[in-house]
């Protein structure tokens, strides 16, 4: 299994030189199994470079793009994504919907002629809609898909993709719970009140987890439904898992900040014994499970 990251950055996209090293294209990761099944996790602006890609080595297997939620930083790529207007390619698109129907409504909604100058019928792709739901397991050839529903709106959903022995749980978009009047989280607190999803991550090779804010910036988000790393660098080694990547980064934090939270976070891992590598997700980065 291939993990490659085109998109990192929460909210909106933000370009610019203090964006250089870890990016500023809005959430989009693609998962490519041994038996060259291609899955594409969000359809943020990351996406527009993977669809260019795509045009050049048109895949044998279809593509399915898993989308965690329908925020916009989360779909905002999807018709800049060039697959979708050539008779070339097949895509399945998956989404938390009441039904296929809406699913399909969300969707074609980028396409409205308020918001973009061309209709859906200029797609000429091969597509189906596909509604999802928490705790539902999905099977694309040998790659096992499982869903669950994290700490943020209603119908967000995180994905822990399976390869033979090999898993990497895909969790943006999640608010680590725990008591936010102490001065920072109690590792104890933050277990009994998220032990749903530490389960759901528990043993995984990769987590890829929303660390959107500093501990000290999370304190007047409380409730926007995203992560400061010290509790997630907690929720890591509760779960167990044997790599923690930082994604989903504020809109405003420069490269600097960035590096300054995982050097953190490392450091925190290390004040628990924990042998957990930590590194931030970054735009082209590759890995290989």
């Amino acid at each position: 299994m291939i993990i490659k990251f085109w998109g990192t950055r929460g909210s909106i996209p933000v370009p610019g030189k203090k964006t250089l090293m870890y990016g500023g294209n809005t959430p989009c990761i693609q998962v490519i199994s041994k038996k060259g099944e291609h899955v594409i996790l969000d359809a943020g602006s990351g996406i527009r470079a993977l669809g260019n890609k795509y045009l050049k080595n048109v895949p044998e297997n279809p593509i399915n793009i898993f989308i965690t939620h329908s925020h916009w930083d989360h779909i905002q790529g999807l018709p800049f994504f060039l697959p979708l207007y050539s008779p070339e390619f097949k895509v399945n698109i998956f989404l938390s919907a009441s039904s296929r129907n809406k699913v399909i409504q969300v969707i074609h909604t980028l396409w409205n002629e308020d918001y973009f100058p061309v209709k859906t019928e200029i797609l000429k792709s091969k597509r189906s809609y596909n509604k999802i739901s928490s705790g539902q397991k999905y099977q694309i050839n040998d790659l096992t898909i499982e869903t669950i529903e994290p700490n943020h709106s209603k119908g967000t959903l995180s994905f822990k993709i399976t390869e033979g022995n090999k898993s990497v749980v895909y969790m943006t978009d999640n608010e680590i719970l725990y008591e936010t009047f102490s001065e920072k989280p109690s590792i104890n607190d933050l277990e009994t009140r998220n032990k749903k999803l530490i389960d759901f991550c528990k043993g995984a090779d990769y987590l890829i987890h929303d660390s959107m804010y500093t501990l000290k910036d999370f304190r007047s988000k409380i409730g926007w439904g995203h992560s400061d790393n010290i509790a997630l660098a907690f929720f890591s080694i509760l779960s167990e898992v044997k790599n923690l990547i930082l994604f989903h980064y504020e809109p405003d934090y420069s490269d600097e900040i960035i590096k300054k939270m995982n050097m953190q976070t490392k450091k925190v891992l290390r004040e628990c014994n924990s042998r957990i590598n930590c590194l931030p997700s970054k735009e082209q980065m590759e890995i290989e499970l």
